[in-house]
């Protein structure tokens, strides 16, 4: 079937930093249509380094050019980790040693990834936020790319990845009291950290209690809403709700 046309703006004739930042999100429109993730990811951190504020659109791009890269790696590591322990079981230590090795491979491409978004976000965009809703979105992605980078370490790598994550998603919280209590942002902020206490920091409790409190005050928030914004709120909070009857069994 025929792809429907991609509708690029038009290439600004301006020149230096600003023309830069349009040619970077016109190439990583492009690299997303093509599925080509670590290009369009490349193409974002060009548009981060032209300088000036994302708008919500670049922002969404820059936040989805790096999760699209990791998704596919991270379900390799497990497949891998999971195909290394049943070789291993079952007396094929060959076998086993050559999963365990591909996995290696795919957790340094991983770790690069994260490292790469970390950097932009640590050196640039979390700094020069300027609204809340920026701030807020940039820290919980800063969280969320030290949950991945925790998630596949171990030791003193997988402590300090999970410290790190636990900070960014702390201050992600404390940006996120001045939002909406139903925005999507803080909703999706309050369901990813939950998932870092249950997952990584085996803490469901703590868990529990963050994601009761996000659903409680967006319950009675939610009509406050603008109507463009209520239906990734109400997707949020069901997932939040699906989460927290998985954790109290």
């Amino acid at each position: 079937s025929r792809l429907p046309k991609l509708r690029l703006p038009v290439l600004a004739t301006h020149s230096g930093l600003a023309a830069m930042a349009d040619q970077a999100v016109i190439l990583a429109r492009v690299a997303e249509r093509a599925e080509r993730y670590d290009e369009m990811a490349d193409f974002m951190k060009q548009r981060v380094e032209a300088g000036g504020a994302l708008t919500s659109e670049e922002r969404d791009m820059f936040s989805a050019a790096f999760k699209n890269a990791l998704t596919g790696r991270r379900q390799a590591v497990r497949i891998a980790a999971s195909v290394a322990q049943q070789e291993n079981a079952e007396g094929r230590e060959g076998n086993s040693e050559l999963a365990q090795g591909y996995r290696s491979k795919v957790e340094t491409e991983l770790r690069g990834i994260c490292e790469k978004a970390l950097g932009l976000l640590e050196s640039t965009l979390v700094p020069s936020a300027s609204t809340s809703e920026d701030k807020t979105f940039y820290l919980k992605m800063q969280g969320d790319y030290y949950r991945y980078a925790a998630e596949f370490a171990d030791g003193e790598a997988r402590r300090s990845s999970a410290e790190k994550a636990t900070a960014a998603y702390a201050s992600g919280m404390a940006s996120a009291a001045e939002l909406l209590a139903a925005h999507p942002i803080r909703l999706g902020l309050a369901l990813n950290y939950s998932v870092f206490q249950h997952e990584v920091l085996k803490k469901t409790e703590e868990a529990v209690m963050t994601a009761q409190t996000a659903l409680n005050t967006a319950s009675s928030d939610l009509a406050n809403l603008p109507p463009e914004m209520q239906n990734d709120a109400v997707l949020t909070m069901q997932l939040l709700q699906d989460n927290l009857g998985l954790w109290r069994q």
